[in-house]
């Protein structure tokens, strides 16, 4: 009975790992980059042949015109009126790799307008002097070369089962590689560009009457420079392409010929058919125009630059390099202001009543952090963001600004933590713990006015600090066999907050971190009423690296004084918990892609980036690791610079910005609905920070007259 191959993966064949499949696929690329050369200014005579013979693929030509060149060695060449005892030869078949159909070549193919060779001369040589001696009528067969793609590269191909596929490059003469090639836009293969799903081969564009083809440096002069580029819609593009004008003004008694003219506004692009005594017979716009005539270019640029986190004066240089017709900034920043903040504010305010309608009748544990616009203690806004310990959601983000806290940059974080939680208790929302860093001033307001919500620390920052100590005792020259013990001492910290449930238990364990250190396993007292006299750990081996500390020593003495810092042990029940505000850290480094620290925005719009960050962080934060076919999680390497370690993390989906497309939809519909305009004067929001100051300067600006007359330089 005959066997059925089954589909798949070979028996006994491993899968290969995701480094290997990028490895091989680089090794493709390099080898295809090495093949690549290309016939320029010859392409349309290429097209041309390929044509006449009615073949369909590149390599068949090639075929063609290789067999081609093997005969012409075979036989001496004739030329147009051959001598008496010559015989014109036919043109050679079709080689086996070309198509399989017979085809005749016309008598423009024949081998017209070749001069006689001297007899007994051997082929054209390969060198770059010989290859000049081929006769136009040829396309010359050496500068041709057959590619090896991947066309598609499945990730569960193994290498026993990759089958290549040919195309055709095509080059300009006296190129020996690719990286010769003048106005080539080719990288070559490396770790940074290789994509782990779809590979993408160069597609050759096929010439047209209204196709412009740039291939060589005068072409760039000639296409490239001086022309500029514009944002234009599709659905205009289409319109244009049906657009039928005549030629010759159609008013009466005029006949003149028609020009275009060519107009800017803003990021469109106006084409008009002007005649000589100015009648206008047609006009074109790239894009649609909203109500009052704003184009609908400009609307959408401008969302498009605040919603993706970008900045306006780095998108209007990125359209000077391109040439681009942008939208100035005056306008930017009126549809900002009128349209974009107030969306983002309307659309925050939506998917906040539904976090917390699903937070409702819980009692739920807040994680609270402050982030400065800038280092130190000169910051101008303060973001202080709640986030809820279970899910990991942003349910309460206030920005404030110095001139409400009396211009004092240190009050800021108390005042964002107080409208914060107002906010949640508002809400009705029951809170049980908050945990926040170690802030003097929120713990004195947490202790006065809301004893009964239970109050912790991070445990990061505790352990971060507790690590600074023993570094900055290690660094006496008596106390270096602190630094070696610095990282187990830390590491029992927080072995002990996770374990201890009561301050009596954690002192038990605490403190016998002082005998450990001296080889010491069991003592006589515990240390607290439910206190142990024995270490936990496993029975240590003989062979030891690191050396125990001499009881009494200064280093002993000094690790002493920290472990029973009086001030460090009455704030051990902030850490009984064991809570982290390492994800609200992480949130902070995710603000940093709306709200750049070296850039300056008014109270809306910096408020306006906060919230866009916390509606990014919410849509995505529960997305799933990427597995792989076989279940696995897919992993990604990292290096960390300060620990000097590798490590890995699964990788996620992709994100999703599905909120972005809402807010633009809303902000067309703002638009469509507006019935005065953005041009209308408008005054400050209630509760701008600017209401109470012009700038956050303590006293007013004097003239800028005078500051330039009183102004002394050294230079």
């Amino acid at each position: 009975m005959a066997t059925v191959k089954k589909r798949g993966r070979p028996a006994g064949t491993t899968k290969m790992t995701e480094s290997a499949k990028k490895a091989r696929r680089r090794q493709v690329d390099q080898e295809r980059s090495r093949e690549k050369i290309y016939i320029g200014n010859h392409f349309d005579r290429w097209n041309a042949v390929k044509g006449e013979l009615n073949l369909m693929f590149h390599h068949e030509v090639a075929g063609y015109l290789l067999d081609r060149y093997e005969a012409s060695k075979e036989a001496h060449l004739v030329s147009s009126t051959p001598k008496a005892g010559y015989s014109t030869r036919g043109p050679h078949a079709i080689s086996d790799i070309s198509s399989g159909e017979s085809v005749k070549p016309t008598g423009d193919l024949a081998m017209s307008g070749i001069e006689e060779l001297e007899s007994g001369s051997a082929g054209p040589s390969t060198s770059k002097r010989a290859k000049g001696k081929f006769a136009s009528s040829f396309l010359d067969p050496l500068e041709l070369s057959i590619d090896i793609t991947e066309e598609s590269c499945d990730e569960d191909v193994e290498e026993s089962e990759y089958q290549p596929s040919f195309n055709i490059s095509l080059g300009p003469k006296d190129v020996s590689d690719i990286e010769d090639c003048p106005g080539i836009e080719f990288v070559l293969p490396g770790e940074d560009n290789a994509d782990d799903d779809i590979e993408e081969a160069e597609t050759e564009v096929v010439g047209g009457p209204s196709v412009t083809r740039v291939l060589c440096v005068d072409d760039i002069e000639e296409n490239m420079k001086g022309n500029d580029t514009a944002i234009v819609f599709m659905h205009q593009l289409v319109n244009l392409a049906n657009l039928k004008v005549q030629k010759v003004c159609p008013v009466e008694d005029c006949g003149e010929t028609l020009n275009i003219d060519i107009q800017h506004v803003g990021s469109a692009i106006y084409l008009k058919w002007i005649c000589q005594k100015s009648h206008e017979v047609d006009k074109w716009c790239s894009q649609p125009v909203l109500n009052r005539g704003l184009h609908a270019g400009d609307l959408l640029l401008s969302s498009s630059i605040l919603f993706s986190g970008n900045n306006f004066n780095k998108m209007q240089r990125f359209a000077k390099c391109m040439k681009l017709a942008f939208l100035g900034e005056s306008t930017f920043m009126r549809i900002q202001n009128r349209y974009l903040v107030s969306a983002v504010d309307e659309l925050w305010t939506a998917k906040q009543a539904e976090i917390m309608n699903e937070l409702s009748g819980q009692d739920i544990i807040l994680l609270g952090d402050g982030r400065m616009d800038s280092p130190g203690h000169c910051a101008k806004y303060c973001t202080y963001t709640v986030m809820e310990n279970e899910t990991k959601k942003i349910i309460s983000v206030k920005t404030l600004d110095k001139r409400e806290t009396e211009g004092k940059s240190v009050n800021l974080e108390k005042a964002g933590f107080v409208r914060c939680l107002e906010e949640i208790q508002n809400k009705g929302l029951n809170v049980s713990e908050i945990v926040t860093d170690a802030h003097l001033q929120i713990g004195a307001l947490m202790k006065k006015e809301h004893p009964e919500i239970i109050h912790s620390h991070d445990i990061w920052h505790a352990a971060k600090n507790l690590g600074k100590k023993l570094i900055a005792a290690g660094q006496e020259k008596s106390c270096s066999d602190l630094l070696k013990w610095s990282k187990d001492i830390v590491n029992h910290f927080w072995y002990v907050c996770k374990t201890a449930n009561n301050k009596d238990e954690f002192l038990g364990m605490w403190v016998g971190v002082l005998h450990h250190v001296v080889n010491e396993h069991e003592w006589f007292l515990p240390y607290s009423e439910m206190g142990m006299c024995t270490c936990v750990h496993d029975p240590l081996s003989d062979t030891r690296d690191k050396a125990w500390m001499t009881k009494g020593s200064a280093a002993h003495e000094a690790l002493r004084k920290i472990i029973l810092d009086k001030r460090f042990l009455n704030n051990i029940h902030y850490y009984l918990n064991f809570r982290s505000t390492a994800d609200l850290e992480g949130y902070h480094n995710h603000i940093l892609m709306y709200s750049s620290k070296r850039f300056s925005y008014t109270p809306p719009v910096y408020r306006a980036r906060n919230l866009l960050a916390a509606l990014d962080y919410n849509q995505n934060v529960d997305r799933e690791p990427i597995r792989n076919k076989d279940g696995t999680l897919r992993l990604h390497r990292t290096f960390n610079k300060k620990s000097g370690r590798w490590s890995v993390y699964p990788v996620k989906q992709k994100k999703n910005y599905d909120h972005v497309e809402m807010l633009m939809d809303w902000v067309l519909e703002k638009r469509i609905e507006d019935k005065e305009g953005f041009h209308k004067p408008s005054g400050l929001e209630e509760g701008d920070p600017r209401r109470l100051s012009r700038t956050i300067a303590p006293v007013p600006p004097p003239p800028t007259a005078e500051l330039a007359a009183e102004k002394l330089s050294r230079f």
